[in-house]
């Protein structure tokens, strides 16, 4: 899946890409999902309209049974600055059933030096979002879930993955020292080049100083050796309305503490379905 994906969002090899699909298969990105081979032959199409031919940086794997989250740095020609695309698909080793997809559209706009209007116009209309009304002041019983509910099999990473999450569910801020080794890598939404707990803390602190009744919602969690690989999203009231920013994250580890995190979300497919936000200003 990694070299059908490579040859496919590099270098156009969409006959490569067809051969991996069902007739049922759906793609999902840009916060819309789409069915048949006309849409599904579109998604590596417009991309390459918009990147054109791209170098690979770096890529990662996170595979567990019928899972493969597959994460790709990749450089356009003519210019240096990366842009992160991770890929969470549901196959059986030979075909795709299902695709969620996560392009880092902000930084596809900067590193072309292009408006962001001008990319936000090649993105397709958001489907409908349905979030229920859900308060969590009136279910502070509750138990919500963990990383380790979700994860099925004995996996020495339950503690750290946990804490990790405490961070983001429970605005546990002052866990970020103790998970994080002193010295590690961290890619974030539409920024570049993070080296530094303190980037992670300020990012978490942007996101939820400005939402309120904020609800982290785990997805799913895959799990292979050291690594993980976590998709999830944010519910929240932004000025009064609703909004959704699904994410998925790769945490590479030592066993003990988290040594990289590559966090992806689609800003700009986010603000086009979020017109009033202000949230990555």
């Amino acid at each position: 899946m990694l070299d059908m994906l490579i040859k496919t969002f590099t270098q156009g090899d969409v006959a490569c890409y067809k051969s991996s699909l069902l007739h049922s298969s759906f793609w999902s990105q840009h916060n819309t999902k789409m069915f048949g081979e006309d849409k599904l032959t579109s998604v590596p199409l417009t991309w390459l309209m918009s990147a054109g031919r791209c170098q690979v940086l770096q890529s990662l794997v996170v595979r567990q049974a019928n899972i493969s989250v597959i994460h790709l740095k990749l450089k356009i020609q003519q210019h240096d600055l990366p842009i992160n695309y991770t890929f969470w698909l549901h196959n059986n080793g030979e075909v795709i059933k299902s695709v969620y997809a996560i392009v880092d559209t902000l930084q596809l706009s900067i590193a072309k030096n292009t408006h962001v209007d001008e990319i936000t116009l090649t993105l397709p209309e958001p489907d409908p979002l349905v979030i229920p009304d859900y308060d969590q002041q009136d279910n502070l019983q509750g138990e919500f879930a963990t990383p380790s509910c979700l994860i099925t099999k004995p996996c020495s990473l339950n503690v750290l993955l946990d804490s990790w999450w405490t961070i983001w569910s429970s605005s546990q801020l002052s866990n970020i020292d103790d998970v994080y080794t002193e010295k590690f890598d961290v890619s974030l939404p539409g920024v570049f080049q993070q080296k530094s707990s303190s980037d992670m803390f300020e990012f978490v602190l942007s996101i939820k100083s400005k939402l309120t009744r904020v609800f982290c919602q785990l997805e799913d969690v895959v799990i292979e050796g050291n690594n993980a690989a976590i998709k999830w999203f944010i519910d929240a009231d932004e000025f009064g309305q609703k909004i959704r920013l699904p994410l998925m994250t790769i945490l590479k580890t030592n066993g003990e503490q988290i040594t990289s995190e590559i966090t992806t979300c689609d800003i700009l497919a986010f603000n086009k379905r979020h017109q009033h936000s202000k949230l990555f200003e």
